[in-house]
């Protein structure tokens, strides 16, 4: 439980939600007998502690840390399942990730206990799963606590049949909990098996059903329905804090990117207040780490003050693209400036010498939530002096009783600097200044404290989203080291990710590659690939694009239309499932469409395109219902619905007049707009074949052009960057 006086429980890490339907009814029961004795592949807890459980030998680090439990925890895989089978035991399975709080708690207070060990191994097969190496197993048990509890979250906590079928399920369960819930678990599965496995199969069935997504599509992907979504969202908006009203803020940025390109579509005035509103409150709250750079992972109160401090690959990547895209959207150099100060973080501290960049940071500091990142008054003068310290307090909102635990602050910057500075008898551009003087000394200070863990597991489709920031961060800023890395991303995912028949591994460790890819590593990565494509012109970026898609089509297609989230060879529990709606990341069928927009546009083949509009139109009525649940799907809609450039910008690399034009375009960040860097001497035959939009475009020796067209057809070419930016914007307010 956490120690904060102040702050509620983050949403899916309740400390004890236990099902409420279907199952309760039988746990509750008088139930009577002995428990069953088995006894063929039960070892105790004693031995378990001493030579290590199943987990030992894998490569995740959260599978490590529950190493040394006296639980005899096997990792999911056949000889799990077969045990199960075979000697006819439930399965206790249980799943989270290295920088999940209350995973850690939920080790500490519970698996760590031998009386607990003892329950388990006795009488059940217990599998520890890391989410984020096996997030198809994850998703189809997270589905059945979510339809049995009405919540979900980590540590996630289920019980299956030995089939696999869950029948129970929840979250966090303190220790007494627990053992309570084992013994009457057991005493169901003796005693009313039958109707155990009778609601163990109506849960089954509703995971796998789907939403009513295939029907003949009852309204058109149009102006008219996204406006309509767009106008639902004031609804939800929360008017005096940003960002959608809830009691916690989480950032999702899917769905801002979506609200900024229908602005720039539209040119919606409501739709860049709410927008506006919501970059401000997140960039300056507490939601952003001040000192060190990057963004947490949500906040625990709705003004995103306090965060849950965990920081996340997927977060950081995705809130970096949006601020760029915001920023040269708006013509706004300081979002710009936060788009650069998450890219400088995630180099800094979250991308390794090998190339990719790693998973997250944990919550924790030492067993402490937060201590690594918060301050008190006397720290902050301590650390810059009695001169500096009193001002630099007040501007940072680090100010008795404090807003965190034991008189601390988490360091915000929403001050009037101006009145801030009078009061103090500063000058008030000294006092703009004060912070970014002192930073670097703030930072030497914090890196003295116990660190938060870095999980440096490699997770194929968060690099995918990074590799699409940093080449953004080239666009948006010139930046030749943020292309670098870029290039690193995607030369580090060939040589570690890529397996021997063309496919991907989901993630690595240490170099040692575990996991089939599912959807979203395909299909984020090939996006991330397209991007850097634009800021590379290689064939080979562009190529391999066009493998993962064309892999797509042939392992996860689905008949019904859209694709399954594993593919035809993939270790899918209870069956092959689909995920239509985008959360904290884009859900892979979404980007797989996003992804396909860009390709058609870039190579000139009309194939992806008219695939794109199909699956959109097939969604048509399920993106109505759902809005912002489905806000990947409607951004690529809005790209779609055009209109939609391609230019190609001929010119030496180096030449500061090929510079000037590439510049031009590129750095408007525009969502219809897709370049095509070229040599002067135009593309060679390979890139000519992948794409034929480029053929007979080259510029005069010494020179540079730009060609803008649409659908085929194509403006003069152009040596005036003026001309270029200008001639892209037809169509689109920004």
């Amino acid at each position: 439980m956490t120690t904060r006086a102040t702050r509620t429980p983050a949403p899916r890490r309740r400390r004890h939600r236990l099902a409420t339907t279907l199952v309760t009814l039988v746990l509750v029961a008088a139930c009577q007998g002995e428990n069953m004795d088995i006894t063929a592949g039960y070892r105790p807890p004693e031995e378990v502690r001493r030579t290590g459980n199943r987990l030992r030998d894998e490569a995740s680090l959260y599978l490590q840390q529950h190493a040394r439990n006296p639980v005899d925890w096997y990792p999911w895989g056949e000889e799990a399942l077969e045990l199960a089978r075979s000697e006819d035991r439930l399965i206790f399975l249980s799943s989270g990730y290295s920088s999940c709080h209350w995973c850690h708690v939920m080790e500490h207070e519970v698996f760590e206990h031998d009386d607990v060990a003892e329950a388990l191994n006795r009488n059940f097969v217990c599998i520890k799963v890391d989410r984020e190496e096996n997030p198809a197993v994850d998703a189809t048990y997270m589905q059945a606590v979510q339809l049995l509890t009405g919540g979900g979250g980590w540590p996630m906590s289920v019980f299956l049949t030995p089939d696999q079928k869950p029948f129970f399920g929840g979250t966090y369960i303190p220790h007494d909990n627990f053992l309570e819930l084992l013994d009457r678990i057991q005493e169901v599965w003796t005693n009313q098996r039958a109707e155990l496995e009778r609601q163990a199969g109506q849960v089954t069935q509703r995971i796998l059903a789907e939403p009513a997504a295939d029907a003949p599509v009852a309204g058109a992907v149009d102006s008219t329905m996204l406006a309509g979504v767009v106008a639902a969202v004031g609804d939800r908006f929360d008017e005096t804090h940003g960002g959608l009203a809830g009691d916690m803020k989480f950032p999702v940025p899917v769905r801002w990117q979506f609200l900024l390109n229908w602005h720039r579509r539209t040119g919606d005035a409501e739709t860049l207040r709410m927008l506006e509103h919501t970059l401000d409150a997140m960039a300056g709250g507490g939601l952003r780490d001040h000192v060190g750079g990057g963004f947490h992972r949500y906040t625990v109160d709705p003004h995103w003050t306090v965060p849950h401090f965990e920081k996340m690959l997927y977060d950081n990547a995705q809130l970096a693209t949006l601020y760029f895209t915001a920023g040269a959207a708006l013509d706004r150099p300081d979002l710009i400036a936060v788009g650069e100060d998450v890219l400088e973080f995630l180099d800094r501290e979250m991308c390794g010498d090998e190339g990719a960049c790693y998973a997250s940071f944990d919550a924790d500091s030492g067993g402490e939530e937060g201590t690594y990142y918060v301050w008190t008054p006397a720290q902050i003068t301590a650390a810059v002096g009695e001169s500096d310290g009193p001002l630099l307090t007040d501007l940072l909102g680090v100010n008795l009783p404090g807003n965190f635990e034991h008189g601390a602050s988490v360091v915000t910057r929403r001050t009037d600097v101006d009145s801030l500075a009078q009061r103090h008898g500063r000058d008030p551009d000294e006092a703009a200044a004060l912070f970014d003087r002192h930073r670097d000394t703030l930072r030497t200070v914090r890196d003295d404290r116990t660190p938060p863990g870095l999980d440096r597991k490699i997770i194929t489709a968060w690099n995918g989203l990074a590799l699409s920031a940093f080449a953004q961060g080239y666009r948006a800023t010139g930046r030749t080291e943020f292309r670098d890395r870029a290039v690193a991303i995607a030369d580090f995912l060939e040589r570690v990710h890529r397996v021997d028949d063309g496919g991907l591994a989901r993630a690595s460790n240490d170099g040692r590659a575990v996991g089939e890819g599912v959807l979203e590593d395909y299909a984020l990565y090939a996006r991330g690939l397209l991007e850097l494509y634009q800021v590379t012109g290689r064939a080979d970026h562009l190529d391999r694009a066009r493998e993962l898609l064309d892999l797509v089509a042939a392992r996860f297609v689905r008949p019904a239309g859209a694709w399954y989230t594993t593919s035809d060879s993939g270790d899918t529990p209870l069956g092959r499932r689909t995920d239509f709606f985008d959360s904290v990341i884009p859900c892979g069928a979404s980007a797989v469409v996003d992804a396909l927009v860009t390709y058609g546009a870039l190579t000139g083949h009309p194939e992806p395109l008219t695939e794109a509009a199909d699956q959109l139109a097939r969604q048509a009525s399920l993106m109505q219902r759902t809005g912002l649940e489905m806000a990947g799907w409607l951004d690529a809609a809005v790209r779609l619905q055009g209109p939609l450039y391609d230019v190609v910008v001929a010119g030496d690399p180096g030449d500061p007049a090929t510079e000037a034009l590439y510049r031009a375009v590129a750095a408007t960040l525009a969502p219809g707009v897709v370049i095509s860097p070229l040599p002067a001497a135009g593309p060679d035959g390979r890139l000519a074949s992948l794409a034929p939009v480029l053929t007979g475009k080259s510029a005069p020796e010494g020179g540079a052009l730009a060609y803008v067209c649409l659908q085929g057809m194509c403006k003069a070419p152009t040596a005036n960057p003026g001309e270029a930016g200008e001639s892209i914007q037809d169509g689109w307010y920004r």
